[in-house]
């Protein structure tokens, strides 16, 4: 075993490692190695005493093998297994692992660490590996659609919010995706080794990628995170199509469901971005009629309308369409929007006033006292959704509410917080930038669109776009998604 165990920790050797093409030799190497120690016989039965002698954060390559080793031995107890595991996610040197992705997703999968761990546990595990390997979370792998799709399904949903709230930038098969840095490279970019030839992630469908971002609003949707839903539910809506006739039943779905989140975050009916496709635009105009009357009707009629709205469809529709629990959550919120909206008349306002001049969703009648409004009111503010106050004078008048000033009203000391959060995001952004130009500098698309747009202003023509044989379609240039 003293042998074996020489050759573990032989890489990378001890505080040398050399320029990139040292390392990146002296890795594949290793990896070589290491393949042909995992077909002996004796490997399985060695993995106890080797995992002891390694350091998981150091000899992240060959923890990685002898941890794969490990989960076959039977008479391994399991306690011990997990604290392994757990520690081996958490502290793995990621330049390492960009080597073994096979190893790596082995580990994952076979048996699955969701059977291993408790949901929530197995989703924070797999979540930290995966920020591990891309802190940017900018590349999306078959890693992610598994693992969000879990999380959603078991619902453990706070682990993975690390993944979820990044945006994606990279997927699987893009156009100039294939790097030509060693992945020994410490700039690689996450897009440049998470790929499907790295054998990183399996191809990504069209359709995986609209589950990923329609499972990511479900997963906000759940948090009540009303701003994010919407956002990650008009990523599936306005997805590029070149079907001028058709869309896909997941961007269907997306697109009623984001017509509700509209409602619940903003007070009225979201309109469709310019960049949405012909062909779903049309579809969202008549699969989308429903949806569209109730929000008119939330919006500008009376709360009478907006009931009658509402139940002339039997709740079988609204349960087959799967958003019955968010139609409730409207039906809640229209009262809400009535008091909301009256901060753009008043800046204090008695709660009788209120309660005469709102009615409830589900009644479309007033509510029977001023104390309901007050629970009400109370309610909104301590959601965060409503800023005010509600005072009762101490002569012992009418209570009323008062309106906070305009969220747009920062102080000094806000102003500075988004400051330096925003300088923050932007510098995370850095590493995807740099990858994106990269990608770009080696597109032909762009190259041709850079010429002809070099060419406009020599013409004195300026940047306008223009159609032609030389345009070049936006949707192959900012996805250059490879369908399948």
């Amino acid at each position: 075993m003293e042998g074996t165990l020489a050759t573990l920790v032989a890489f990378p050797q001890a505080g040398i490692l050399g320029d990139n093409e040292e390392y990146h030799r002296a890795a594949q190497a290793h990896r070589i190695t290491l393949t042909k120690l995992s077909s002996s016989a004796r490997w399985a039965s060695e993995a106890p005493r080797l995992i002891e002698r390694l350091d998981p954060a150091t000899h992240s390559l060959s923890y990685l093998y002898v941890l794969q080793a490990l989960k076959s031995v039977n008479s391994y107890p399991l306690d011990d297994l997990l604290i392994k595991l757990t520690t081996f996610f958490t502290s793995f040197d990621a330049r390492q692992i960009r080597y073994a992705p096979k190893a790596f997703t082995k580990l994952l999968a076979q048996p699955r660490l969701q059977d291993l761990f408790p949901a929530s546990v197995a989703v924070e595990l797999i979540t930290t590996a995966l920020l591990q390997l891309d802190p940017t979370g900018s590349v999306l792998t078959s890693h992610h659609t598994d693992l969000v799709r879990f999380a959603y399904m078991t619902n453990s949903i706070e682990p993975v919010l690390p993944i979820i709230e990044k945006s994606i930038v990279f997927y699987p098969g893009m156009k100039g995706s294939i790097s030509t840095r060693l992945l020994s490279d410490p700039d690689l970019p996450p897009s440049g080794f998470m790929t499907v030839e790295n054998d990183f992630t399996k191809p990504l469908q069209i359709k995986d990628i609209l589950e990923h971002d329609l499972l990511r609003g479900l997963c906000f949707i759940q948090r009540r995170s009303w701003q994010q839903a919407f956002d990650a539910l008009e990523r599936v809506v306005t997805f590029p199509s070149r079907d001028s006739t058709n869309a896909s039943k997941i961007m269907v779905e997306a697109h009623r469901k984001w017509v509700l989140v509209g409602l619940l975050l903003n007070g009225r009916a979201p309109v469709l971005p310019p960049l949405t496709s012909i062909g779903p635009r049309k579809v969202y105009e008549v699969t989308g009629k429903p949806y569209y009357s109730l929000a008119q009707a939330f919006e500008k009629g009376p709360a009478e309308s907006f009931k009658a709205e509402y139940e002339v469809l039997p709740q079988t529709f609204w349960d087959e369409e799967k958003n019955f629990n968010l139609l409730k959550l409207v039906i809640e919120h229209y009262q809400k929007w009535q008091i909301l909206n009256l901060r753009h008349v008043y800046s204090k306002i008695s709660l009788e006033q209120i309660r005469t001049r709102t009615q409830s969703g589900q009644t479309a009648a007033p509510l029977g006292s001023a104390l309901e409004i007050e629970i009400l009111v109370k309610g909104m503010i301590e959601e965060g959704i409503l800023q005010g106050e509600v005072v009762h004078p101490e002569n012992g008048g009418p209570a009323y509410l008062v309106f906070s000033a305009a969220a747009d009203d920062l102080t000094e000391e806000e102003f500075s917080r988004r400051m330096v959060g925003t300088a923050q995001r932007i510098k995370a952004l850095g590493p995807v930038v740099k990858a994106t130009n990269e990608r770009l500098g080696s597109n032909k698309d762009y190259l041709k669109w850079l010429a002809q747009q070099k060419r406009r202003e020599q013409q004195g023509q300026g940047s306008q776009g223009g159609a032609g044989e030389d345009a070049v379609e936006d949707e192959d240039l900012m996805t250059g998604i490879v369908a399948g």
